[in-house]
Order: structure tokens, then sequence, then C-alpha cells
């Protein structure tokens, strides 16, 4: 918790990230409709995208999105910026997701 503190702006943010965790336990009879809009933010990458993709999918580990975005790293000419932002992304599909401990949700 206390790298979760620390950390500039999270705490300004996980309640946001949160609230859209919440929305996609909640109804799972949208899951498709949800997975297309966590894809979808795949590319182009805005501001936001990496957060919300990671922080939701380090607990949901929904296959479909996990697939994409490994998809998008195999992607002829792929931006390599973009590469390792989608590797920070998968990142978050571990147990061990180095960015877990800036989350007070994770930093348990």
């Amino acid at each position: 918790m206390d790298t979760a503190e620390a950390t500039y702006g999270v705490e300004d943010l996980e309640w946001l990230l949160e609230r859209a965790l919440l929305v996609l336990q909640q109804n799972p009879e949208l899951r498709p409709q949800f997975e297309s809009e966590l894809v979808s933010l795949l590319d182009p990458i805005e501001e936001g995208a990496i957060e919300i993709v990671s922080y939701t999918m380090h607990e949901l580990r929904w296959p479909a999105v996990e697939s994409a975005i490994g998809e998008k790293i195999s992607e002829p000419g792929v931006d390599v910026s973009y590469v390792r932002l989608y590797e920070a992304m998968l990142d978050a599909f571990s147990d061990s997701w180095r960015d877990r401990d800036l989350y007070v949700r994770f930093d348990r």
C-alpha cells in the first residue's frame, strides 16, 4: 500500500478504474460488447487506455482481450513504441504484474 500511496496521481485515477471494473463484473451478459470496446482501445492507444485495460484485465483475465493484444504485437510493421505498451498490458494478465503495487486494490 505504501507504493500506491506514494505514486502521484494514482489515487485520483483508481476510483474510476474500479468503477469500470465493477461495470464489467456486474454485466456478464454484455461481455462480448465489453471485449470489443477494450480491444478498440488498442489502436490507436489513447491516454488512459493502458491503465483501463491493465487494471480490468489483471482482475478479469479475459482470453479474447489477451489474444487481441498478442495479435497487435505480432502485426507486421507495428510501431515499436506501441509494442512496449502492448507488452505492458500483457504483463497485467500475470499474477506478478509489475505495476500492481501502484494500485491499492492489488497492493495487498
